[in-house]
């Protein structure tokens, strides 16, 4: 039973990540190319970033208490299965780094491609992680488990184009360094920055159904069992 309210608490949080990825994007997008109002743009990035920063570190205590623990095993008949510890907990670890870490870069008005390049990785990693599970088929529910895997690692290998953005054009008005190369803080291209923003937010929103439609199928859908 603790398993299933530490998972299903996990699955609440990666929907929330979602949500405020998905929210603090497209602020940002709207107060730097629509309304070209850097400042106020900042200002969303800040507090979103606070935020992910906050969900990174909930999401790391869970994670670290997962890889120190394993508290996930099942007794098979040839013995003791504990490669769901190891399936899980890596790549919320990976998660949890990458939140804290563009959290503390925002705020510090540092470079955010750095962790966009981790991003790029870790999402790489995260896929690896999701095939092997469903080609060992490691959870009962193989496509749910899989597509989140997915979507999440995609989402993450995607936001590397989102950190360039936010070098350039946001963090870059504050900090003109920040920016991988010199360049303007007035994006030269909008519409071509409009449709990458644009596809980064439609992977988070993927990433936020599949993380929803798990959580329906793998956990939320227990606490129907608890009723009368």
């Amino acid at each position: 039973m603790g398993f299933i309210d530490d998972l299903s608490v996990i699955v609440d949080l990666l929907v929330l990540v979602a949500v405020v990825i998905f929210y603090t994007g497209f602020l940002v997008w709207y107060h730097t190319l629509y309304k070209k109002d850097p400042a106020r743009a900042y200002t969303h990035l800040r507090e979103g970033g606070f935020v992910m920063a906050l969900l990174g570190g909930l999401l790391g205590l869970f994670a670290l208490w997962g890889e120190f623990v394993w508290p996930l095993t099942i007794q098979t008949p040839g013995g003791a299965l504990t490669v769901y510890n190891i399936f899980f907990f890596d790549p919320l670890i990976l998660l949890s780094v990458l939140l804290v870490a563009f959290g503390a870069a925002v705020w510090a008005k540092l470079p955010t491609h750095f962790v966009g390049v981790m991003a790029v990785v870790s999402g790489g990693g995260v896929v690896y992680y999701g095939y092997l599970g469903y080609h060992n088929n490691l959870t009962l529910d193989h496509l749910e488990t899989f597509l989140l895997f997915l979507v999440w690692g995609v989402m993450a290998i995607a936001s590397y184009g989102a950190t360039l953005f936010v070098d350039w054009f946001v963090v870059g008005t504050q900090n003109p360094s920040a920016g991988p190369l010199a360049s303007s803080t007035t994006p030269a291209y909008p519409r071509m920055w409009t449709v990458l923003i644009m596809l980064f937010l439609i992977v988070v929103v993927l990433a936020g159904i599949a993380a929803i439609w798990y959580g329906q199928d793998i956990t939320w859908g227990h606490l129907g069992g608890l009723g009368p």
